[in-house]
């Protein structure tokens, strides 16, 4: 199974007529928020794209969903999910907005329960048991419509702040999940540079042991099948300010060196990170958060065509520890971690061997046309 998320904001990069269809099975359509009250109505900025996605997705026999939450957008969770009345009510909310869109199905992108997300965000111990009780509610409201969540590489997390090593029950309910196997490294929150969904993770710094092989053991490990399980692959990657104008290989295994895990100039990468605009701007400076997405790679020039070799002052080169690549331009210590298509090959083959269902691409508007 082949999924992506359609990011509703980035409609200017990847505008619904735009979407090439035939290389999906199904689609996210990203993102509706949370709001305090259960009952209040999802609000969309652009009620017009929503129904131009729907309606592409019903004529090429792709199916779609709606994705709640995302990073900014969970907030009120816990809360919508804290009582038997607001879990009934959320869920016939949300039932009201498939019929009245004619999604397929919805797509549930907590981060996270029962665990630090984005600043402000309601958390309670109860958390993961009290979104069992919904997924019961609301799995009663949509019947048979698809029932996804994206979640992260942990598992979720239980009352005592250990994540739960049973997912059993999670599995009866939900059709998918999604595991987030990305941003694993982050420029604003890792002391150290490094890829952003690592293949494995035998070379990484022995306090942050997390990748897509250790996701997909820790899911299937604790009772949930790897049929229900599509692994998130990113399109994009994180710009770097390195201390260094040198790449040296790391150590931490003893085993194999990793052009990763060097220092970061902190200060520099801070001042970098705040000057970032908002939306897209070529190739002055990438999204938000140091984000760039992999096409624009291409565009601006960091890339040649074929994604094979740097150019622009860019060096490419390819991590076969973590298998993934990275660029690095000496003359400005910039370093940009991300995937490409050698590195999602790989992720692709380890995820088929391992027997999940499919891949989850976060975003559509990051591919090449």
């Amino acid at each position: 199974q082949i999924s992506g998320y359609y990011p509703g904001y980035r409609a200017g990069l990847l505008p619904p007529e735009s979407i090439p269809w035939e290389l999906y099975n199904h689609v996210d359509y990203f993102v509706a928020v949370t709001s305090e009250s259960p009952s209040a109505e999802f609000v969309f900025d652009n009620e017009a794209n929503v129904k131009a996605v729907v309606a592409g997705a019903k004529a090429h026999q792709v199916t779609v969903s709606l994705t709640i939450g995302g990073w900014t957008g969970s907030k009120y969770f816990s809360s919508l999910v804290s009582t038997d009345s607001s879990r009934e009510t959320f869920a016939k909310t949300i039932a009201a907005t498939l019929t009245k869109y004619n999604f397929d199905g919805v797509d549930l992108d907590w981060e996270y329960p029962n665990a630090p997300g984005n600043e402000g965000n309601i958390i309670s111990k109860d958390d993961s048991a009290n979104l069992l009780k919904f997924l019961t509610a609301l799995r009663a409201s949509i019947g048979s419509k698809r029932l996804t969540a994206a979640v992260s590489v942990h598992g979720f997390m239980g009352p005592d702040g250990q994540y739960l090593k049973d997912h059993k029950e999670y599995a009866k309910l939900f059709d998918f999940i999604t595991i987030m196997a990305y941003d694993i490294y982050l420029p604003v929150v890792t002391p150290l540079f490094g890829p952003g969904a690592p293949l494995f993770d035998t070379c990484n710094d022995p306090s942050y042991k997390f990748s897509v092989a250790q996701a997909i053991d820790t899911w299937t490990s604790t009772g949930f099948p790897a049929s229900q399980i599509l692994l998130g692959i990113p399109a994009y990657g994180y710009q770097y300010t390195l201390s260094s104008s040198t790449l040296d290989p790391t150590n931490f295994s003893g085993k194999e060196n990793s052009l990763f895990f060097g220092a970061i100039d902190k200060a520099a990468q801070a001042q970098n990170v705040k000057n970032i605009a908002p939306t897209p701007t070529g190739c002055d400076s990438p999204l938000e958060g140091g984000n760039f997405i992999f096409k624009d790679l291409l565009t601006c020039g960091f890339l040649t065509p074929d994604a094979a070799t740097g150019q622009g002052g860019f060096e490419r080169h390819y991590d076969n520890c973590t298998q993934t690549p990275l660029l690095f331009n000496p003359s400005t210590k910039t370093l940009i971690a991300y995937d490409d298509p050698t590195s999602l090959t790989e992720k692709v083959k380890y995820a088929k061997s391992k027997g999940v269902a499919g891949v989850n691409v976060f975003d559509a508007s990051g591919d090449t046309p």
